[in-house]
């Protein structure tokens, strides 16, 4: 889960959109639905093969009866008893090695990971974020998998099976204990990454006085002493106080020392605007043909392999038009520019560029942009900029000069004139001026800069979603192990993990299938390929307009719902990966913890139903 996905309200999220989503409570229920029935034929099945037909169907309904006051007279003394064996058990096995690994790794990265790298913000993020994720689950896998065929193997579990003791509170128990394991090593790691993580940005420059240079309107211009690989360009301003540029993803504030001279006059404070969790507020994109016309939904396809941009052309009337809600006076931001302070509206632009000459390729290509009123039609002029293919944030004034040559008007108020007073919509027009070259355009990478959050609480919500990761490969290599032995689990466990990984791409096939622009497959489901295979009929020949043809594709989308909510059964871990947000400086949604939170105590009510009924049926003396 990166930038590129568009993130919804938790009401959105849950219910069910009409033509567009089954809606996250509805998938669950049908999920629901499938792995009760799917559980009760294999236990009819299973109980066949072990009591015969007549008593088959006894078995299972006597299991399903007995299960559910089972159920609620858990004892938590007694799970807390088997959390803490479990807990004892994972630190007799070593577990907590793994966190002196690493350490060890740790110590050696500050030699390889560069600071002076062109975005060490990026480097240092992506190592603190994949390596202790990675190493956790490797660990919580191992202990999971092999804790209950090893006690059976040894027999060690009879000693539990003698007490008192619930399937389901044996279960709770191990699942407990090993996410309490977890836990502890996740929050190490992430309390060390961090420090690391300050540790290895933290550097200083230092200006001579001598070196600087009068400027412009009785500032003093130089350079910093080089450090961490980079120097910075620095301005001081008549008070006294002054700032460095922007350089290597940071900048330094500069204050006078008073009564000092030389090198020690100004004192160049520690990188700041370092680490960042900027709130974004998206609009809404469409595009217009070269002719400026024809609005839709997306602009020219390239020929790129990644289809998330679409692109407007160059030197034509073709726009991206971003229709943004709810603007208003708070998400203005004073800027100060020479002795005056003014109100801009910051909108920050992450364009892509497609060349089809190279030009010069050390600059940028040039554009524009202007606002406009969707109800009035008022604009302003179009306001001049370079596309520079990275994260490039624009201060919009809030008076700006009117495009009509309107005398009694001349200029434009961007919150009065420009924004509607229903619903405060904005429009922001971008085109591209060059012939022959395109702008690459996409719904979240033009944006109004809301805010600019704390960074700790996002580096805090990413190693949550991690922990929600953690929770989940507990409990389904715990389910896996009440029915597989050891290494079969571990396999079982290692598909469920790379599945997960790839689940995203999966559910969005199958939406498309039924939600899509053309729902339903190329040539038909199963029952509709099996009638054009017996009437020899090619996925290119319509079947005809029958009521039959009607029910037969009625069937096929039954088919694709209940293919919907089977790859829903195992977990999408893109959607707990939330290292993107962090990685480039936004602030992770409180939404997307909360799509989280509810998918994981989801899982955890299903896995461990599934898991005890595995553990009630185990023969023990196999």
């Amino acid at each position: 889960m990166g930038i590129e996905d568009t993130i919804q309200p938790l009401s959105e999220w849950l219910l069910p959109i009409p033509g567009q989503q089954l809606g996250g409570l509805l998938t669950f229920l049908i999920a629901i639905v499938i792995l009760i029935v799917c559980g009760l034929v294999f236990g009819f099945i299973v109980s066949v093969f072990r009591n015969g037909p007549f008593e088959a169907f006894y078995a299972v309904f006597g299991t399903a009866v007995k299960a559910v006051p089972e159920l609620l007279s858990i004892s938590p003394r007694r799970v807390w008893a088997m959390t803490w064996l479990a807990f004892q058990e994972a630190i007799r096995k070593k577990a907590l090695l793994v966190f002196a690994l690493f350490m060890v790794v740790l110590l050696f990265a500050g030699w390889y990971i560069n600071p002076s790298a062109e975005q060490p913000v990026r480097l240092y993020l992506t190592f603190v974020l994949t390596f202790p994720k990675w190493l956790v689950l490797l660990l919580v896998i191992a202990l999971s998998v092999f804790s209950l065929p090893d006690d059976i193997k040894r027999r060690t579990i009879y000693t539990i099976y003698t007490k008192p003791v619930l399937p389901s509170e044996l279960f709770l128990g191990r699942l407990f204990g090993f996410v309490g394991v977890g836990t502890i090593v996740l929050f190490a790691m992430a309390l060390v990454s961090y420090v690391f993580l300050l540790q290895g940005f933290n550097h200083t420059h230092y200006v001579t006085a001598d070196d600087l240079v009068a400027g412009e309107n009785g500032t003093l211009i130089g350079e910093t002493t080089e450090a961490a690989g980079h120097k910075h360009a620095i301005t001081i301003y008549p008070d006294g106080n002054g700032e460095t540029d922007r350089t290597h993803e940071h900048r330094h504030a500069i204050s006078t020392n008073e009564g000092a001279s030389g090198d020690e006059k100004y004192v160049v404070h520690g990188p700041t605007d370092m680490f960042q969790a900027r709130v974004r507020h998206i609009g809404t994109v469409r595009f217009l043909d070269r002719a400026g016309k024809n609005a839709a939904p997306r602009g020219i396809n390239v020929g790129k392999e990644w289809e998330y941009f679409s692109y407007i052309e160059g030197g034509s009337f073709g726009a991206a038009i971003f229709t943004f809600e709810d603007v208003n006076e708070g998400m203005l931001t004073e800027v100060t520019d020479g002795d005056q302070t003014k109100q801009m509206l910051p909108v920050e632009f992450n364009l892509s560029v497609f060349r089809t000459y190279k030009g010069i390729i050390t600059e940028g290509i040039r554009g524009n942009y202007y606002l406009k009123n969707p109800e009035t039609g008022a604009r302003s002029i179009a306001i001049p900029f370079t596309a520079k293919e990275v994260s490039d944030l624009h201060y919009i004034p809030r008076t700006l000069s009117n495009f009509k040559a309107d005398s009694d008007k001349p200029e434009l108020d961007l919150l009065e004139d420009l924004v509607t007073e229903d619903g405060g919509r904005l429009e922001l027009w971008i085109q591209c001026v060059e012939p022959g070259q395109y702008f690459g355009v996409a719904q979240n990478t033009v944006y109004i800069l809301e805010a600019n959050r704390n960074f700790t609480m996002n580096y805090i919500k990413c190693y949550l979603g991690i922990w929600f990761q953690v929770i989940l490969v507990i409990t389904f290599g715990l389910v896996f192990s009440t029915f597989l032995n050891g290494p079969v689990a571990l396999l079982a466990s290692f598909l469920a993990l790379g599945y997960g990984s790839i689940a995203g791409e999966v559910k969005g096939l199958a939406r498309n299938v039924i939600f899509g622009e053309k729902t339903g497959w190329y040539g038909g489901g199963p029952a509709e390929a099996m009638v054009r295979l017996f009437t020899q009929k090619n996925i290119m020949t319509e079947l005809g307009d029958y009521f039959w043809v009607d029910v037969v594709k009625g069937i096929d989308m039954v088919f694709a719902f209940m293919i919907y909510a089977f790859v829903n059964m195992l977990p999408d871990y893109g959607m707990f990966d939330t290292q993107g947000f962090v990685v480039d400086g936004y602030n992770i949604p409180i939404a997307v913890v909360a799509q989280q939170f509810i998918t994981v105590l989801g899982f955890l009510v299903a896995l461990v139903a599934v898991g005890y009924f595995f553990l009630k049926s185990k023969e023990i003396a196999a």
